[in-house]
């Protein structure tokens, strides 16, 4: 275990890189109004932006995680990411349609892949076990809605309203580059390690998947990953768009509603895990689960002013602290401690493939056929699913009692 110096450290410094990789993914939905207007994209086109970036991602996290698990050069590769994706993620200002995007996007998830699974095996490695819930949640969520999810739309798209959407692509190159060397001044050197000769006991039956598959909470984790993703997902792609051309709000005001759920996201990223290191893990996502219905919801019957707009996607997304739960903490904690990255890249590689992939694009093709409306109904769908997989969990929380003999 790391010393609490360092572990602070780690964590705000993963936390803030987390941060950038979401403003830079999530971008071409706060710019979407602008995209459809200059490019002339149709809903199905958007869906087909955020699929390209979620399949690459899928498989970059998958390889990259257990390649790191092999060879523990996690350092490194992080830092080769992080130089990656802040380059590519101003590719878009130079495109002249949808299919230069469609591939800048699908570049820009090749390289956003590995972040995830190596800052959550790292923290998970320097956490002490009473913080761990919470450091892991605060890793993924805090910088990501703090700077992806509030920050974003509204620096997005004032600079897209005042300079033009392609300079705010290009704005994007420079947050990355930064945390690129903050990561090669903090980040303690890699150790290589060999991984351990599997015994009779132990030793996998095929590859590392099947072996992490035939834990009953990674199996679950699977696929609260599959339908939380698309939740989560269909939401952010299309939530923009639909309250530009539905709603009738303006560019710049539909930018403060979705930083309200920035806010909720920041929010519920630390508290949802804090709250889980105190009762458990089962309960707190049985009840995530659960009020995954108030936001699309609301969305779809709540009036249509930016103040009720504002406080109803600020409360209803504050379930976005389910995402560390089933992406990294209660893998950490149910798989073998030498396939912990592997866990992690497995569950971020179903969400971004069911979630990011298949759930945009079919939730692109019925807004064309049916209207904007039909992604929000979809989401009540999946909510309902979600929440009746939630109640299938085995604890996986340290025991309380354990934890407070736990020395700091």
């Amino acid at each position: 275990m790391a010393r609490p110096t360092y572990e602070l450290k780690l964590l705000v410094l993963l936390s803030l890189t987390n941060g950038v990789v979401a403003l830079e993914r999530l971008s071409a939905s706060f710019l979407s109004p602008f995209l459809v207007a200059d490019l002339g994209l149709t809903n199905t086109q958007l869906g087909l932006l955020a699929a390209a970036l979620s399949g690459a991602v899928a498989v970059s996290a998958t390889w990259f995680g257990s390649f790191a698990d092999r060879t523990g050069r996690k350092k490194s590769i992080l830092l080769i990411a992080t130089i990656c994706f802040s380059v590519i993620s101003g590719l878009p200002a130079i495109v002249a349609g949808f299919v230069g995007l469609f591939f800048a996007r699908m570049l820009l998830g090749l390289a956003e892949g590995p972040v995830v699974p190596l800052s959550q095996s790292m923290m998970a490695e320097v956490s002490n076990p009473r913080r761990r819930g919470l450091n892991m949640g605060l890793l993924q969520m805090a910088g990501a809605y703090l700077i992806g999810g509030m920050a974003g739309p509204v620096l997005a798209t004032y600079i897209a309203t005042s300079y033009g959407w392609r300079i705010a692509f290009t704005a994007s190159v420079i947050p990355g580059l930064i945390m690129a060397a903050a990561i090669w001044l903090v980040v303690k050197p890699d150790v290589p390690v060999a991984p351990p000769a599997p015994t009779r006991k132990d030793r996998p039956r095929g590859s590392d998947i099947r072996a992490l598959l035939r834990t009953r909470n990674i199996r679950l984790s699977v696929a609260i990953a599959g339908l939380f993703a698309a939740w989560a997902t269909i939401q952010n792609v299309f939530l923009p768009v639909y309250l530009v051309q539905e709603r009738g709000m303006s560019p710049t005001t539909m930018g403060w509603v979705v930083a309200a759920g920035g806010l909720a996201g920041l929010l519920g990223g630390f508290g949802v895990p804090a709250i889980s290191d105190l009762v458990g893990r089962k309960p707190v996502m049985v009840i995530c689960g659960i009020f995954m219905l108030f936001a699309p919801a609301a969305i779809l019957w709540f009036p249509a002013h930016v103040v009720t707009m504002s406080l109803a996607v600020l409360a209803g997304w504050l379930v976005m602290g389910m995402s560390p739960m089933y992406i990294g903490i209660i893998p950490s904690e149910s798989a073998p401690p030498h396939l912990a990255a592997s866990a992690i890249g497995l569950t971020t590689a179903v969400g971004e493939i069911f979630g990011g992939v298949i759930a945009p694009f079919a939730a692109g093709s019925l807004a064309d056929g049916f209207g904007l409306h039909v992604p929000f109904l979809l989401c009540l769908i999946l909510a309902v699913a979600c929440a009746g997989v939630t109640f299938l969990l085995e604890e996986s929380a340290p025991k309380p009692a354990k934890l407070r003999r736990t020395p700091s």
